[in-house]
């Protein structure tokens, strides 16, 4: 399945929407607004067909990682801030296949006044955004 563009962000959406992905970032909300503790999420493209495997043996224990569609992925890296989800998918990538040069991460993480559905329009927005520029890992300085 190719996706691009509006039709894209559709799609993402409400395979997020179908997806565990709305109840963790609903918890992790709640989390931030009483303890003040940092999550990033993320929406990975990645053509490497292990992607999933070298996430679970890459990443920390309490990192999640949700398929979606077609080497597309939801992740949640917990306690993590912006700059720490950056570090770690950057080390992820050194584990990846290198071949796919269209494989993509945006990440952006959750602030206090944020409300579930913006949290997704922003993520979805950012991974549609980050396919039209070179990096492989962008975030939300992009919006800006």
């Amino acid at each position: 399945m190719h996706l691009n563009g509006v039709k894209e962000q559709q799609l993402l959406q409400r395979l997020i929407d179908n997806s565990a992905a709305k109840e963790y970032i609903d918890i992790e909300l709640y989390r931030l607004k009483r303890y003040g503790c940092p999550v990033t999420v993320g929406v990975f493209k990645c053509h490497d067909p292990l992607f999933e495997n070298k996430f679970s043996a890459h990443s920390r224990k309490s990192d999640r990682l949700l398929s979606l569609v077609d080497n597309h992925y939801f992740s949640l890296f917990y306690h993590t801030d912006i700059g720490g989800a950056i570090k770690a998918a950057e080390n992820l990538f050194v584990y990846l296949e290198p071949e796919a040069k269209d494989d993509k991460v945006a990440l952006t993480q959750l602030r206090e006044d944020d409300e579930l559905e913006g949290v997704l329009k922003r993520a979805v927005s950012l991974f549609v955004l980050a396919k039209s520029v070179d990096e492989t890992i962008v975030d939300d300085s992009l919006l800006m």
